[in-house]
């Protein structure tokens, strides 16, 4: 019998309300996951990153709007937030060369749709920026092309995917 999928807006609502129990399962649940991104994301301080991340996530639980995306996903975006500006306060600077992205085929859910849909680009970009922290500046300058024409193929693939 699989075991219900964890709700992370509801965790994350009743931490706007103050529930340190609903933090307590959050964190149980999804720290993991973020400490491995951590340590893509600034290897130096992956811990750091981990920790200042939950406490801003603890802090302003209430800035989360359902109407904006997946509970989930605003977790991961605090935790890029915080990343970039980690790595600029300890002047890490990102790789010249783009590090290997996992075949599309290892992905699993409507992400690895991206990379059979129409913009196949829209996966390498999404996967950089989820995995390694990249923002559109840094991918054109990977993928040695136009930053406008890599946002327009990301948003047309993004946008494919919706419901």
């Amino acid at each position: 019998m699989d075991a219900a999928p964890f709700d992370h807006a509801a965790a994350l609502l009743a931490c706007a309300r103050g529930e340190e129990a609903a933090f307590h399962r959050l964190y149980d649940h999804e720290a993991p996951h973020m400490l491995a991104l951590c340590r893509h994301l600034v290897p130096s301080d992956a811990e750091g990153l981990l920790h200042d991340t939950l406490v801003l996530i603890w802090r302003n639980a209430d800035q989360y709007d359902t109407g904006m995306g997946s509970a989930r996903a605003w977790i991961y975006s605090v935790l890029r937030h915080v990343a970039r500006g980690r790595r600029l306060q300890l002047n890490e600077t990102p790789p010249a060369q783009p590090p290997i992205l996992p075949p599309a085929s290892s992905v699993r859910g409507r992400v690895a749709q991206l990379a059979a849909g129409a913009h196949p680009m829209a996966f390498t970009a999404v996967a950089h920026a989820y995995l390694h922290g990249a923002d559109y500046r840094q991918l054109a300058a990977w993928l040695q092309g136009s930053e406008t024409t890599l946002r327009s193929n990301t948003r047309a693939g993004l946008k494919e995917l919706q419901v």
